[in-house]
């Protein structure tokens, strides 16, 4: 059974490059017409690992992940439960009460399919929700710095064969970054618990 780690980060920070028509509302000074392109680099990447809110996203995702972890592999365990006995009552019942006893047991299995599958893209399309503000707030701000400092072109740092290393502005970023935010909203994922077999108890109930 595939575990909910596997699961990769959806939407990852894209690659960005702020033109000068990105930057139009505070545009660089030029000293002439000739003025060479100032050029920096920031590792997305990086900034993904390393921020606060970067963090806060893994942190709250893994927590997800650790919670649905939980409850599948319980509801997992109730079907291989069922499986077993029924293999045991195999020839003790009629054959027609049998096969209807293993399509039950087949629809229950497809159902406990479709929750994990439904789980998986919910969690999903919650991490890209968060990993979308992220993004959004890291460009604000290496828009922010890139025009402070006179910059007209910004590239995603993992698209450079060979820089040099006063071109990269990443800490600057964290920094900046990190005491505009901590987190971001990371949506509640939209899950369809997993069903309760057929004579298991209630929770809450004796």
């Amino acid at each position: 059974m595939a575990d909910f780690r596997a699961i990769r980060f959806a939407a990852g920070l894209v690659c960005m490059v702020l033109s000068s028509a990105a930057l139009a509302e505070n545009p660089p000074a030029r000293s002439g017409a000739n003025t060479p392109t100032v050029i920096v680099v920031v590792d997305a990447n990086r900034i993904q690992r390393e921020s606060l809110a970067g963090k806060a996203v893994v942190a709250e995702r893994e927590r997800y992940q650790q919670t649905f972890n939980n409850e599948f592999e319980t509801a997992r365990k109730q079907l291989q439960v069922s499986e077993k006995e029924l293999a045991q009552q195999r020839t003790s019942l009629p054959a027609e009460v049998f096969q209807e006893k293993v399509r039950a047991l087949n629809s229950r299995v497809a159902e406990f399919q479709r929750q994990y599958q439904g789980a998986v893209r919910a969690l999903d399309k919650s991490s890209a929700a968060a990993s979308n503000e992220l993004q959004k707030a890291v460009v604000a701000v290496t828009s922010e710095v890139a025009s402070e400092q006179g910059v007209g072109l910004v590239l995603h740092k993992q698209h450079v064969f060979l820089h040099d290393e006063r071109m990269d502005i990443t800490n600057t970023v964290i920094e900046r970054l990190n005491k505009r935010l901590s987190s971001v909203p990371f949506p509640v994922p939209d899950v369809e618990k997993p069903s309760q077999p057929e004579g298991a108890p209630a929770k809450g109930k004796k």
